[in-house]
């Protein structure tokens, strides 16, 4: 057999934004996995990265240290009671005149517990929102802190917030009348509640 014979009958190799479709409609469609261990296409699928690290950066953030001034230092001591090992507090910094921020909880990246998937089995949810914070979730943060006369004197609500950047930084930068956050995660939900 020729060498182009051979070439003829391996396909081409497929993208990442390909295979991340991939492993979407795989998702979705639950099949049992009645692929092979070694299927190119699951090989390929498990060495495409399927969550963007880090973000944009628009409203800067850090993990609280002793740098950190008195009053949020004492916030954090608070919350540290109601913070598992796997939880870490962040300050964001929001883009406005008074740098005021905001003091979260969140877990700490690539940390998750089997605990989080039982959760999710038992509610039919995903853990999403417990993974990180999601570049959206900055963009739109980002957006909203610098459109705060949309929200004056509205109620808003944020539904499948994750951590509730963008919802939190409403309340604190806008004259919203009402901010309502939620998820569908009572974990998700745990973190802003504290």
């Amino acid at each position: 057999m020729d060498k182009g014979g051979m070439d003829a009958a391996r396909p081409p190799p497929r993208s990442p934004a390909s295979l991340r479709w991939s492993i979407l409609r795989k998702s979705l469609l639950r099949r049992p996995s009645s692929s092979a261990p070694d299927d190119p296409s699951d090989v390929s699928t498990k060495n495409v990265s399927r969550k963007r690290g880090g973000g944009f950066n628009l409203i800067p953030c850090h993990p609280l240290d002793d740098s950190d001034s008195v009053e949020v230092l004492e916030a954090t001591l608070r919350a540290k009671d109601l913070v598992g090992p796997r939880d870490v507090c962040i300050r964001y910094k929001l883009p406005l005149e008074n740098g005021s921020g905001l003091v979260m909880i969140q877990r700490m990246e690539d940390c998750v517990d089997l605990n989080d998937f039982e959760i999710s089995t038992r509610y039919d949810i995903d853990t999403t929102g417990l993974v990180c914070s999601w570049p959206s979730e900055d963009v739109l943060a980002y957006f909203c802190v610098n459109h705060p006369l949309m929200f004056r004197s509205k109620r808003v609500i944020e539904l499948g917030s994750g951590y509730g950047l963008a919802g939190l930084a409403i309340a604190a930068s806008s004259d919203a009348q009402e901010v309502v956050i939620s998820d569908g995660n009572p974990n998700v939900v745990d973190c802003i509640l504290l």
